[in-house]
């Protein structure tokens, strides 16, 4: 199974509709739907706020795919160079006052999944994540 959506970074009410309903039709369990959606949705924020100067619309592709028990999710946008996988991990000890701004969100998406790769292609950022729909790793 595979679904590809264009999602508009000025309104991604739709694209995260049309990607709850691609989830939902694969017959995932409503825990994995959510928690794909929620990173979904950080993903996608994260380029509408932070991947263009212009404020123009702008699109992202994301392909849903399914292969056996993993599930992947593939974003691509032609945002400027980002690569949110090179992030070092938020210091959760330290008051929420003492800490810098940003982080918490790829903190976020990392930990719903259970692989996440980043590639620059052809003029794009390519997110790249998987999560068993089996039993995860770990659990």
């Amino acid at each position: 199974m595979e679904s590809e959506f264009r999602v508009g970074t000025r309104a991604l009410g739709p694209g995260l509709a049309a990607l709850e309903a691609a989830l939902r039709a694969a017959a995932l369990p409503d825990d994995v739907v959510l928690e794909l959606l929620l990173a979904a949705e950080e993903v996608l924020t994260n380029v509408a706020s932070y991947a263009h100067e212009d404020g123009a619309e702008h699109w992202v592709r994301v392909t849903l795919d399914r292969a056996g028990d993993e599930l992947t999710l593939r974003f691509a946008d032609d945002g400027r160079p980002f690569d949110p996988l090179a992030a070092a991990p938020p210091d959760l000890a330290s008051p929420v006052e003492e800490r810098p701004i940003g982080g918490l969100g790829i903190h976020l998406v990392r930990s719903l999944v259970d692989r996440a790769e980043y590639a620059r292609v052809g003029g794009e950022n390519v997110l790249t994540l998987h999560r068993r729909v089996g039993p995860r790793q770990g659990a």
